[in-house]
């Protein structure tokens, strides 16, 4: 027998096709596993394709520059990061084709209701924007409008802290939100 042959009569090195006990690597059962992962995760893309399933992109707005007025700075990174990458942000109105007018930005907090010892137990979360678009000749694009969203926050003096961290997100994600929603009305605007 050669150095090339082992004990049982095959080459060194090389692997059984029938995936039997000289196997080297996984068991035999994990190869239909496998097949099976891979024809359900490609049946699984094939089913996302076919029902017009995308990722959420920035929406395509019909002018390069804007300028922003009267935002507070949360609202206006959020409305940065709705606008993607193809919006330049003049700090000039002048020089920008459409200006974004912020007319009222706020965040809001009321007590929604107590506990029976007259202690706080869930607060009404609200953000507010009112805005028009326009352009740096005073044209309007988009009139006066205004959009809020409320949100509920349980609360638990217990927790303060974590319910604080809690309330900070809700605003986050409801200027997100906002921001969302303005960026797609000024997709609908004509210059």
């Amino acid at each position: 027998m050669t150095v090339a042959e082992s004990s049982h009569g095959a080459r060194a090195g090389a692997v059984p096709a029938s995936g039997g006990p000289d196997a080297v690597g996984a068991p035999a059962v994990a190869v239909p596993r496998r097949r099976l992962l891979r024809w359900a995760s490609g049946l699984a893309v094939v089913g996302l394709a076919g029902c017009g399933f995308r990722l959420r992109q920035p929406v395509a707005l019909p002018f390069r520059r804007l300028a922003l007025t009267g935002v507070s700075s949360d609202m206006e990174r959020a409305l940065r990061i709705a606008a993607g990458p193809a919006v330049e942000w003049v700090a000039v109105p002048a020089q920008a084709e459409v200006q974004l007018v912020a007319t009222a930005s706020a965040r809001e907090r009321t007590v929604a209701s107590y506990t029976p010892t007259r202690r706080v137990s869930e607060f009404q979360l609200r953000a507010r924007l009112r805005y028009r678009a326009q352009t740096p000749a005073g044209r309007v694009l988009l009139p006066e409008a205004e959009l809020v969203l409320n949100r509920e926050l349980s609360y638990s003096e217990t927790y303060a802290l974590g319910k604080e961290q809690e309330e900070a997100r809700l605003y986050a994600d409801m200027e997100t939100d906002i921001a969302l929603q303005v960026m797609r009305r000024l997709g609908t605007v004509r210059l």
